[in-house]
């Protein structure tokens, strides 16, 4: 349940960004709260209304605490070794087969773009000399614009990059002066990173493949089957979306499982 004072502060950040936080579960909202209740000192909720309203850059750092999420490169390494020994090649079969050449991705939840560079550095290896037979565009999306404009410098401190496999860190990636590991061009062009409220922003188009990790756990009921509904309309017949090792969708009408262990679903048409 979301108190009184909790929800004073979800109205007033509604009144000055726009955005409904009322959508997060309560236990999400008073856990990256309390990080701003310490940041600014104060002692409570009510404090920090006070705060809220004393210093207007405080909404958007509440909306930072928000929606940051953690991630890295190939995370969950098991959906990754999946990914590029079965689901992206059948993708690319079926699109050459139908005489098309466009593949279209979308990353939701993208946070500093680990996840879609690591699926252009999955699709180049894949595709080795034939990436001129397919025309490959991932849609990068995230509600906070801090990380999108981080992603886009596609600059990595040598931390970050821990879970890159040597040959992709040699292939793919140079190490510059201030020992940052930046994205080559040649990956850095097949993602188009932008900012997006998934759940009150309209479709990005149809997408092939799409990929809505660790997302779901954070919402409620409602929200959860609305966004449901909304990715599938924004796939292409037998599209396919992964979600979080911690989530499942539960609408059979609208997916059948390709693999539960793996949380790779597939559009029913």
């Amino acid at each position: 349940m979301i108190n009184k004072e909790l929800l004073n502060i979800l109205d007033q950040v509604y009144k000055v960004t726009g955005f409904d936080a009322q959508h997060y579960r309560p236990s999400t909202l008073k856990r990256r709260l309390e990080r701003r209740l310490l940041a600014t000192r104060s002692k409570n909720y009510r404090e920090y209304l006070v705060y809220l309203k004393k210093y207007p850059s405080e909404h958007n750092k509440f909306l930072e605490a928000l929606t940051i999420n953690v991630t890295e490169f190939f995370r969950d390494k098991r959906i990754f070794h999946t990914l590029k020994r079965k689901i992206l090649p059948d993708i690319l079969e079926k699109t050459a087969a139908n005489k098309k050449k466009r593949i279209r991705i979308w990353s939701i939840g993208c946070s500093k773009g680990q996840e879609p560079y690591s699926l252009a550095i999955i699709l180049k290896e894949i595709l080795k000399n034939r990436s001129n037979r397919f025309q490959i565009i991932i849609h990068a999306t995230d509600l906070n614009n801090s990380v999108i404009r981080q992603a886009k410098t596609a600059r990595y401190e040598k931390s970050e990059i821990k879970n890159v496999p040597q040959k992709y860190l040699n292939k793919y990636f140079i190490k510059n002066n201030n020992n940052e590991f930046k994205i080559k061009n040649n990956i850095k062009k097949l993602v188009r990173f932008r900012q997006h409220d998934l759940i009150k922003g309209n479709s990005l188009g149809k997408f092939n493949l799409i990929l809505c990790r660790n997302l779901f756990i954070f919402f409620t009921l409602e929200p959860q089957k609305e966004l449901i509904k909304k990715i599938h309309a924004s796939l292409r017949k037998e599209g396919i979306l992964v979600l979080g090792t911690a989530e499942t969708v539960k609408y059979e009408d609208l997916f059948s499982c390709l693999s539960f262990s793996d949380h790779i679903y597939q559009k029913i048409t």
